[in-house]
């Protein structure tokens, strides 16, 4: 089964586990994925849409993997039994702020032994969070496909090095290796706001002048990453 490049880019980050749970599963392409390369053992597929759930059984059922990956139609990590720990996580696809509300719902996030996750937006407040809850950041990638930019996280439990604002928004490892994808997307980001602040040089009212603060902080922090990339 051939995945896309950001579900291939997911899955290079999981390790092998005898539990994987896929929030937002979809068509489950990832655990089957997963489970014919020997790299999972079982899996939940889980998606909120029944759609999407009927799709997956009927991927699942195509592949003969019907005792390896059990279909779940529910909210995020509510559908995990309170006597199933899954060793890994993987969410994605989804909006950041999303995705801390399903790790946040499930009682069994901090247990796991790896999160995989893969976030639309907010990636800086994934980040945070990731930190809050006693994980470290052991592993980021990024690629760009048809023209959208994606940006894949592995955490482990255990406590990280310190983050600058800049790290949070952009990804301390992706910085330290000079990615040339991440040095594109900030200076593709840099020139958006820039253009957005010089628009806002005629007007001069409370709001305004907070949303040019705001735009300020945030072109700074771009240029000091830049200057590490």
């Amino acid at each position: 089964m051939d995945l896309s490049a950001r579900l291939n880019m997911v899955a290079a980050m999981v390790k092998p586990c005898n539990f994987l749970a896929d929030i937002g599963t979809d068509h489950a392409y990832l655990p089957i994925y997963l489970y014919k390369k020997g790299v999972i053992k079982y899996a939940v597929a889980a998606d909120i849409s029944k759609g999407s759930c009927d799709k997956a059984k009927g991927n699942i059922n195509l592949h003969g993997l019907n005792n390896y990956i059990d279909v779940r139609c529910g909210n995020g990590l509510e559908v995990i039994r309170e006597n199933e720990q899954p060793d890994v996580i993987v969410i994605a696809g989804m909006g950041g702020m999303l995705a801390i509300d399903v790790l946040n719902s499930g009682k069994c996030t901090g247990n796991a032994s790896q999160l995989v996750l893969q976030v639309q937006r907010d990636i800086d407040k994934v980040r945070r969070y990731i930190h809050s809850i006693g994980y470290k950041i052991e592993a980021e990638d990024i690629l760009k496909e048809d023209g959208k930019i994606y940006t894949a996280i592995s955490a482990v439990r255990g406590e990280d090095a310190v983050y600058t604002e800049g790290d949070y928004y952009f990804g301390k490892l992706l910085i330290e290796s000079k990615n040339p994808i991440l040095k594109e997307y900030i200076e593709f980001e840099h020139n958006k706001l820039n253009r957005v602040l010089s628009s806002l040089n005629d007007k001069n009212t409370e709001e305004i002048n907070a949303r040019r603060r705001e735009l300020g902080r945030m072109i700074d922090i771009q240029e000091e990453v830049l200057k590490c990339l």
